[in-house]
C-alpha cells in the first residue's frame, strides 16, 4: 500500500528540530542569571556613588564636619600615611556597613594672598565596604582668605 500524502515531518526531523531549539533555549537561559548579578552590582555601585557625592556636599558646605557631628563613629585622623594630606576615616552610626575615607590636601591648589579671595583644597572621598573600595569621588573645598 502506497501513501499519496507524503507532506508531513518524519520523527527524525522533529527530534532534530527539538534538539536545536533546546540548545538555543539553554544558551539563552544562562544569560538571565548573569544579567541579574550584573544588575545587583550596578545598583550597589550607584548607591555608593550617591553616598560619596552626598558626603562631598557635606564637606563642601562645612569643612571638617567631624568635630560637631554626633552621627559619626570610629573617627580616625592620619597625618603620616600620605604626606601633604590629612586622611580621615569614619562611619555613620545608621550606616555601619560603609566606611568613608576622606583625604584632604593641606596646601591649596589655587593659593592666593589677596584678602577675600578663595583658596581651593582638593578632597577625595572613598566609600569602603569592609576592606574593599566600592566607590569614590573627587572635589574641592573653598576657604576664603582673611
Amino acid at each position: 500500500m502506497k501513501y499519496e500524502n507524503d507532506k508531513g515531518f518524519t520523527m527524525v526531523e522533529i527530534l532534530a528540530a527539538l534538539t536545536i531549539l533546546g540548545i538555543i533555549f539553554i544558551s539563552f537561559m544562562t544569560i538571565f542569571p548573569q544579567m541579574s548579578n550584573l544588575n545587583s552590582k550596578t545598583e550597589a555601585k550607584l548607591e555608593t556613588i550617591s553616598l560619596a557625592k552626598k558626603e562631598l556636599l557635606v564637606w563642601k558646605e562645612n569643612p571638617l564636619p567631624l568635630n560637631r557631628n554626633d552621627d559619626l563613629e570610629n573617627i580616625k585622623e592620619d597625618f603620616v600615611t600620605k604626606p601633604g594630606h590629612i586622611v580621615y576615616e569614619y562611619s555613620h552610626k545608621e550606616e555601619p556597613i560603609f566606611t568613608y575615607r576622606v583625604t584632604c590636601k593641606k596646601k591649596s591648589d589655587l593659593p592666593t594672598t589677596q584678602k577675600g579671595e578663595v583658596e581651593l583644597y582638593r578632597i577625595h572621598i572613598a566609600v569602603f565596604k569592609g576592606e574593599r573600595e566600592i566607590s569614590e569621588t573627587f572635589g574641592y573645598m573653598e576657604k576664603t582668605v582673611d
